[in-house]
C-alpha cells in the first residue's frame, strides 16, 4: 500500500519531548587575589587576630614584595569595613565563606583560572664563550597550559634560591662568589644582576578571560668563570643550589590596592651541584655533576617569602 503524504495531513503528528531537568545555577566561586568585604558577627571578629601571620585560614591582609623583602599584613578586625585578600580559598573555613561579600566588582564566574604543567625538564649544563669570557649555564624548561576561565590574569614567576658559589685559586684558598646562609637561613630570592628589579618575573602576556594557551617557558641560570681573583689563577668554581619556583597570577597588576599576587600551581623544586675546571688545553669542563630535575612539590600552596635577594649575598669575588 502506498501512502500520499500530501493527501494524508492525518498521518503527521509531533512526539512530546521528554522533560529534563532544569539547569541549576552554581554559586560563583570565591576567587584566589582578589579582595573581598567581610562581614562576620563581633562575636567572631578575634578570628581575624592572626591572620596574615600564620596562613592556615586563607586570608590576609595585604601580601607586599619587593627584590629586597616581603611583608605579610595581618586584617585589622578593629575598623569599621573588614576587607582582606583571599590568598588561598581552599583553606577558608564555611563560617569565613558565608561572611565574604561578593560586590559588583567580583568574577561570577563558577570555575577558577587553572594552570597545567604539561613537561619538565633541564637542558644539560654547559659552559659557553660570551664575549670571550666562560660562563657556567643551566636552563630549566617548562610547558605549560594557562586557562583563564574565571577572570583575566597576568601570570609570572618567583624563584627562590638557596646557594653556595665557590672558586679555588692556585694558592690553594676558596674564595665565595655567592653565599645566602650569610644573609639568612631561608631561601633567597633569585635576581640575575643589578638592573633585574622584579621580584616577580612576566611569563607571558597578559591574558584575557576564558582565554587557552600552551607555550614553552625559560629560565635560564648563569654563572661566569673567572680566569684569577686578586691576581691568583682560579683553578676550579663549584656550584650547589637548589631552586623553588612559584607561579604565580595577578588579576591586575595595576591595582595592587585591589588584588595580590597568588600561588597558580604547586612549588617546583629543582637543583644542581657541579664543578668546572681547566682541562690540559686550557678550555674549562664539566669535572663533576649532579641534577635534581624539576618537580611540583608536594607541599600545600604558600605565598613566597624573603628577606633578602642573590645580588645582597654575592661575595667580593663575584662583585
Amino acid at each position: 500500500m502506498k501512502f500520499d503524504m500530501d493527501q494524508s495531513p492525518d498521518y503527521i503528528f509531533q512526539l512530546p519531548l521528554p522533560k529534563g531537568p532544569k539547569p541549576s545555577l552554581r554559586e560563583p566561586i570565591i576567587q584566589n587575589g582578589y579582595r573581598y568585604r567581610i562581614d562576620l558577627p563581633e562575636t567572631n571578629t578575634s578570628e581575624l587576630g592572626d591572620l596574615g601571620h600564620n596562613l592556615q585560614n586563607g586570608l590576609i591582609g595585604a601580601y607586599r614584595l619587593n627584590t629586597k623583602t616581603t611583608e605579610l599584613i595581618a586584617i585589622d578586625p578593629s575598623t569599621n569595613l573588614i576587607n582582606g585578600f583571599v590568598w588561598d580559598a581552599d583553606l577558608l573555613s564555611p563560617e569565613f565563606k558565608q561572611a565574604i561579600k561578593c560586590d559588583t566588582d567580583s568574577p561570577s564566574s563558577a570555575e577558577r583560572n587553572r594552570l597545567t604543567l604539561l613537561d619538565a625538564h633541564l637542558e644539560a649544563p654547559q659552559v659557553r664563550l660570551i664575549n670571550n669570557q666562560p660562563v657556567l649555564t643551566i636552563a630549566p624548561r617548562f610547558e605549560l597550559e594557562w586557562y583563564t576561565g574565571a577572570h583575566a590574569s597576568q601570570l609570572g614567576l618567583v624563584q627562590l634560591v638557596e646557594s653556595s658559589r665557590s672558586a679555588l685559586i692556585e694558592n690553594g684558598e676558596t674564595q665565595m662568589l655567592l653565599d645566602t646562609q650569610v644573609a639568612n637561613s631561608e631561601p633567597v630570592l633569585y635576581l640575575c644582576d643589578t638592573s633585574d628589579n622584579q621580584p616577580v618575573k612576566p611569563v607571558c602576556v597578559f591574558q584575557e578571560q576564558d582565554k587557552k594557551i600552551r607555550f614553552e617557558f625559560s629560565t635560564p641560570i648563569s654563572q661566569t668563570i673567572p680566569s684569577e681573583i686578586d691576581g691568583e689563577p682560579v683553578q676550579s668554581v663549584s656550584v650547589l643550589e637548589k631552586y623553588t619556583l612559584y607561579f604565580m597570577e595577578h588579576a591586575n597588576p595595576k591595582k595592587p590596592e585591589e588584588h595580590i599576587w597568588v600561588p597558580a600551581y604547586l612549588p617546583i623544586i629543582w637543583g644542581w651541584s657541579i664543578r668546572v675546571q681547566q682541562r690540559y688545553d686550557g678550555f674549562w669542563d664539566i669535572f663533576r655533576k649532579k641534577l635534581i630535575m624539576p618537580t611540583s612539590s608536594t607541599e600545600v600552596l604558600a605565598l613566597p617569602q624573603w628577606r633578602s635577594n642573590s645580588l645582597r649575598c654575592r661575595g667580593p669575588a663575584a662583585s
